[in-house]
């Protein structure tokens, strides 16, 4: 029986390992929104600031070729008939009380709102746990919520809000891209629902 032991671990670790390259993403959705009929959209940013960031804006590009996908079209020189507000959120939480590196952990949220172009920014939450293993080491989880609201620009009432969830260790540059693309499966989706959404990869 003793040597199967280290199949058996083998074997764990594999299922492990594939779970964890298959994250599934949490997307709610609250909406009363009309098929889209080609109107024209702003992704826009909360911050003026970001308008200045390249990487920010790549994500912000990203938002309008998905809203490009489902029907909608870019700004054309004049106010749009529709507003999309964009933001996610990033901050480590120690779950146990054990980090021991002499540095506070404090939070990083970064909002959207009315902007030019087709511009996005973000919002996501993380945690950190430690896991002792001869010398004492910290693994740092995310948890990261990507948020987008539509609103008609004529009288600033909202018709969308919906928010993609995700937790693991993958930097946040990759794990925008793919809350992102978990919540625009399905596209508006159903209005009071929460769906676990698993990406191919």
């Amino acid at each position: 029986m003793g040597k199967f032991w280290p199949l058996a671990v083998a074997l764990v670790l594999l299922t492990l390992t594939g779970c964890s390259s298959s994250p599934s993403y949490e997307v709610t959705r609250f909406h009363s929104l009309p098929a889209p009929q080609k109107q024209t959209i702003e992704v826009s940013f909360w911050d003026p600031e970001l308008k200045r960031s390249i990487e920010y804006g790549q994500y912000a590009e990203l938002v309008g070729q998905y809203l490009g996908s489902v029907g909608y079209r870019p700004p054309e020189g004049r106010p749009t008939d529709l507003i999309a507000r964009i933001g996610f959120a990033n901050r480590p939480i120690d779950t146990d009380g054990d980090v021991d590196d002499g540095k506070p952990h404090g939070s990083i949220s970064i909002g959207v709102g009315s902007g030019g172009g087709y511009h996005h920014s973000g919002v996501g939450v993380g945690v950190g746990v430690g896991f002792p293993l001869g010398e004492r080491k910290v693994r740092t989880d995310y948890v990261r919520i990507f948020t987008l609201d539509i609103l008609r620009r004529s009288d600033g009432v909202k018709l969308y809000e919906g928010r993609a969830r995700s937790e693991g260790r993958d930097p946040l540059t990759n794990a925008i891209p793919n809350l992102i693309e978990a919540l625009f499966q399905n596209f508006p989706g159903e209005s009071g629902q929460s769906d676990k959404i698993t990406l191919d990869r």
